[in-house]
């Protein structure tokens, strides 16, 4: 639709569409990043980082690059297979990770001509909202995995520093975590 139409033609209820699925898309990369955290946290939990040695710091790079090529799904079983959760943990994750299949590869196919008409529209923006609210739930959970692991370690997401944190927002460019 927005190759056939200029932007600025386009109804206001279309571009809240583009927007919501723009917002809903982050949210599944924050909740994905989550878990990358959650097998990091697993892996690094019980690693005294008094004493890292130049091999662990090449082994721990190889290990963030492959944490970070895998897609949710793959790291998600990988995850399963490494940690015993609690079933219901892994419903609300697993029910994320397909949401999140869903509108990444299905969802304007799904809604196909809905996008033609302002009821449709509406269809597909609260679709999104609800999906979004299934990110935010698997999000908090995954996000409670890793920080509990941290703490069994003694360490806390914390310990990353606000002063670290603020200095990448600042530069504003991508990094890889």
């Amino acid at each position: 639709m927005a190759s056939l139409k200029r932007i600025s033609e386009m109804p206001s209820d279309l571009h809240e569409v583009y927007f919501t699925f723009g917002v809903i898309a982050e949210k599944a990369q924050v909740m994905e990043t989550e878990a990358g955290n959650v097998a990091l946290a697993y892996i690094t939990a019980f690693v005294d980082t008094n004493n890292v040695t130049p091999e662990m710091t090449e082994w721990y790079k190889q290990l963030l690059d492959d944490i970070n090529s895998k897609t949710f799904g793959t790291l998600f079983r990988a995850i399963k297979r490494s940690i015993q959760i609690n079933d219901s943990i892994l419903a609300i994750v697993a029910e994320a990770l397909d949401k999140r299949n869903y509108v990444t590869h299905r969802f304007f196919r799904h809604h196909n001509f809905a996008i033609h008409s302002e009821e449709g529209r509406r269809e597909m923006i609260d679709d999104l909202i609800e999906a979004g609210k299934k990110f935010d739930l698997a999000h908090a959970v995954l996000e409670g995995m890793s920080s509990g692991l941290l703490q069994i370690a003694g360490r806390s997401a914390a310990d990353f520093g606000m002063e670290e944190a603020k200095k990448l927002v600042a530069r504003g460019k991508c990094v890889k975590i």
